[in-house]
């Protein structure tokens, strides 16, 4: 009965253990948005699949993405232009856009 317990209580631990790794390695968007006050929102649209994220105060956002091409829209703060580009994600990657300046 010990052994049974044993085995069983190891197996769980295995299988917690391969999903936390799992979960590590996601592919996501990373860029940033100047002015840095310029974005209402920043969403991520596939298909169906949208995704809205915030800027931080600096301007930088990152988003967690499944691979493939997304479109990225950047919703602007007035005066400023909204902007749209597609990004192709890559599995288990951040992909770095760099800078979009948002113009007006």
């Amino acid at each position: 009965m010990k052994n049974t317990l044993a085995t069983l209580v190891a197996i769980i631990i295995a299988v917690a253990s391969l999903h936390a790794f799992r979960a590590m390695h996601h592919s996501s968007v990373a860029g940033s948005v100047q002015p840095s006050y310029g974005a209402d929102a920043i969403w991520a649209i596939k298909g169906h699949d949208s995704l809205r994220v915030y800027s931080s105060e600096n301007g930088n956002f990152n988003c967690n993405l499944t691979p493939g091409t997304w479109k990225l829209r950047i919703d602007a703060r007035d005066p400023l232009k909204d902007c749209d580009m597609e990004v192709q994600v890559q599995d288990r990657q951040t992909t770095d856009i760099g800078v979009i300046n948002l113009r007006r």
